[in-house]
């Protein structure tokens, strides 16, 4: 069990169940349409999906492989990416359709309340202590920043054009933000809450990573051959993981210190280790893989 990983495949309307290491397909789940962004509990041995055609949270049991519930949100929430609390009860739903995140509490499956943000959330991620998560608003161009017990919005900090994916760095002191449609990452002051850097890599982004092992920045770009790898310390590039295809996603296994990569092109996950960038398995998911999550991440 504990060497499970986990794709959405969008086109294939399911959820593939394989082994992290060896690249096995352990399991196909039927999902709801288009299931897209993923959130594990590991303690639980459950997995969540959000489901933007279907505007709902499933939860699939790992240990059963198969659906167990079903959070309906509203009409047009297209909820698209999750972001579990560590507390292993609180998800949160970015629903870009209807410009809110959703508080769902996991365990009953039922919504507890809802928070309006920016325009077109495209995720969310939540630090460490859980108190806090940032929202990325794709369509308004800003993060909200939610203290999460009140259930509010306590500041929106403007960014670069269409931010859609960020990373909080080991400390919690720095969040990395991806954009759509500028060629720099924004850096942001977890503390102040303002924007400190802007950090170059080029047109194209489609998805970051932070190693907290060693708080390096992987970032995938379209068209492009690599996955650029940066000094934390310099910002600057240091190193590049040789890729077949665009890659969507991007999670880092903290027991085999391997990368996997989600590469819709190749309706497939590859598995490559981080040492030496030895490619080490190949999943065949099918379907347009969208997001890719694993027991043991970091």
């Amino acid at each position: 069990m504990g060497l499970l990983g986990a794709a959405s495949a969008r086109g294939a309307d399911a959820v593939v169940l394989f082994d992290k290491n060896a690249g096995n397909v352990a399991a196909v789940v039927p999902t709801g349409r288009g299931p897209a962004g993923l959130a594990i509990d590991s303690e639980r041995r459950r997995l969540y999906v959000a489901e933007p055609a279907e505007d709902a949270v499933e939860t699939i049991g790992l240990v059963e492989q198969s659906v167990l519930s079903r959070i309906p949100l509203r009409g047009g929430d297209e909820p698209v990416e999750l972001a579990l609390l560590p507390d292993g009860r609180t998800l949160l739903s970015a629903n870009g359709g209807s410009s809110t995140v959703s508080v769902l509490d996991a365990v009953s499956a039922v919504e507890t309340a809802r928070i309006a943000v920016g325009q077109k959330p495209s995720s969310v991620t939540v630090d460490r202590s859980g108190r806090r998560a940032y929202v990325f608003n794709e369509g308004s161009s800003t993060v909200s920043v939610l203290d999460v017990a009140a259930r509010a919005v306590v500041a929106t900090i403007p960014t670069e054009a269409g931010p859609f994916r960020g990373q909080l760095d080991r400390a919690g002191d720095r969040l990395f933000v991806a954009h759509r449609s500028s060629p720099s990452l924004t850096i942001i002051d977890t503390a102040s809450l303002t924007v400190t850097a802007r950090l170059y890599v080029g047109n194209g982004a489609t998805t970051l990573k932070v190693d907290t092992a060693s708080d390096r920045l992987y970032v995938a770009r379209h068209g492009v051959p690599d996955v650029q790898v940066f000094d934390p310390a310099s910002l600057l590039p240091v190193d590049s993981v040789p890729v077949d295809g665009d890659v969507s996603y991007l999670a880092i296994d903290g027991e085999g210190n391997n990368l996997t990569l989600a590469l819709p092109g190749l309706a497939a996950i590859d598995i490559v280790r981080i040492v030496g960038k030895a490619p080490t398995a190949r999943v065949e998911v099918g379907g347009d893989p969208y997001a890719v999550v694993l027991l043991g991440e970091r």
